[in-house]
């Protein structure tokens, strides 16, 4: 491959410098890792709690397996949500006997191998917070308020990472739990308390306002926990509508209701696999003896992951740590860009040395690039030739990276002695500069 650019002038009047240039490498972009698609369950547990009341946070591998404990914290720590690039989980955290809504981060660790943990400053008015989740695009989080003054007793709200710009999202007489997002960030999904015992599931429109409920299957029914698929078509609930606690899958609209789990035992939190094929449950006789479970999303292939007699429970499954991919290609550049260069007129009988600069640019993406040119040879006129050759003397010659419009200069110089017999007419050569590389 070529490219060539005219030069205007390396002799007395005009004619053609050849620059020539041409690309001796190909680049493929690297290709994306694959995505991880059954990562970590994060889960809470009170088998590692000193007396066996309080929660801990740990996550395990899909099957199970590789169980890690992932806050180091006497106090009651549940309620995680993993963070959407699976760097980060959020969680509710216990201080001073209050919820506030705390951050592990995976990417840093103590010398102890221990993830750090971010307690986010509690609200300048004193309400309690609890139930976070990411926004889709990582920028805030949501939370149940609780303890606020006036009618309701818990609210949706929503503030930045650093706990700043606290601000509702909906309110209403009401109690809500279980705030989320759709993964396109035009919905809200929550459950709203609707008696004494009984809760619904309803969603709220971002851009109007409007709400609307998906689920009351009765008068005294339990509707709660309520999770989006990965795509944002289905969602998954526990319900008493078959007269104990099971789980079910609905479309996003609330249609094609569907059960999934049929026994007498108590199945409760829904959490969704990131590929949208699987869902990860408590389970167990009562809402204090309860197991880990996943199974299809059709209710088949159910697995106990966890076998402790106390309490693990509201699991969330999430991706593999690791980061977003953002990024982009850089194609493969080569390039030379050289002007023109002129020596002007030739003096005859004046002993003399011209000079003449050519100026231009190198571009190159290339891990190192080299600048060669052909043998400058005699100017000629005709058949007429100089008797003393051309020279030529560029700036630098070689580039050990790359570099982008580097500026380059070709320094021409021409002796002319006072015996040189010069015939009217111009003198001219043809030289051909090429940049090269064997570094693509």
């Amino acid at each position: 491959m070529a490219a060539q650019e005219a030069g205007r002038s390396v002799a007395g009047m005009t004619r053609t410098c050849l620059i020539a240039g041409f690309a001796l490498l190909a680049c493929a972009a690297p290709s994306a890792a694959a995505e991880p698609v059954n990562g970590r369950i994060a889960y809470s547990t009170f088998e590692s709690s000193a007396d066996g009341a309080t929660g801990d946070l740990w996550t395990m591998e899909a099957d199970g397996t590789g169980k890690q404990q992932a806050v180091f914290h006497p106090d009651n720590d549940a309620q995680s949500d993993w963070a959407p690039d699976g760097t980060k989980i959020v969680y509710r955290s216990r201080r001073n006997n209050q919820f506030e809504i705390s951050i592990v981060d995976f990417t840093v660790r103590d010398a102890a191998g221990r993830p750090a943990i971010i307690d986010i400053p509690k609200a300048p008015d004193g309400t309690q917070s609890s139930q976070p989740a990411w926004f889709p695009d990582m920028t805030q989080l949501l939370y149940r308020r609780t303890n606020g003054t006036g009618t309701t007793r818990s609210d949706i709200w929503a503030m930045n990472l650093d706990g700043s710009n606290r601000h509702p999202l909906y309110v209403a007489p009401e109690d809500q739990f279980y705030p989320s997002l759709s993964p396109d960030m035009k919905k809200l999904l929550f459950s709203t308390v609707k008696g004494r015992e009984a809760r619904n599931i309803q969603v709220m429109d971002m851009a109007t306002g409007v709400v609307t409920t998906l689920v009351d299957s009765s008068p005294t029914s339990y509707d709660s926990a309520p999770a989006w698929s990965p795509d944002g078509r289905q969602i998954a609930f526990e319900s008493t509508m078959d007269g104990d606690r099971e789980i079910y899958v609905m479309n996003a609209d609330g249609t094609n209701v569907r059960q999934i789990t049929h026994n007498t035992l108590w199945d409760e939190g829904p959490a969704w696999s990131p590929d949208g094929t699987k869902l990860a449950f408590s389970s167990g006789a009562d809402d204090v003896h309860l197991d880990i479970w996943t199974m299809n999303v059709d209710g088949s292939d159910p697995k106990q992951l966890t076998t402790y007699p106390g309490r693990d429970e509201s699991p969330d499954w999430g991706v593999n740590p690791h980061p977003v991919p953002v990024g982009g290609t850089v194609p493969a550049v080569l390039s030379l860009q050289l002007g023109s260069a002129s020596f002007g007129a030739f003096t005859p009988g004046v002993a003399r040395d011209y000079t003449a600069v050519a100026t231009g640019t190198v571009t190159s993406t290339a891990g190192n690039a080299l600048l060669s040119y052909t043998d400058p040879g005699h100017l000629m006129n005709g058949t007429v030739s100089l008797p003393e050759p051309l020279k030529v003397a560029p700036s630098r010659t070689s580039w050990s990276g790359p570099v982008s419009n580097d500026p380059l200069t070709v320094t021409f110089s021409q002796h002319i002695g006072a015996t040189d017999a010069l015939r009217t007419g111009t003198y001219a050569r043809t030289l051909t500069f090429t940049l090269s590389t064997t570094a693509p």
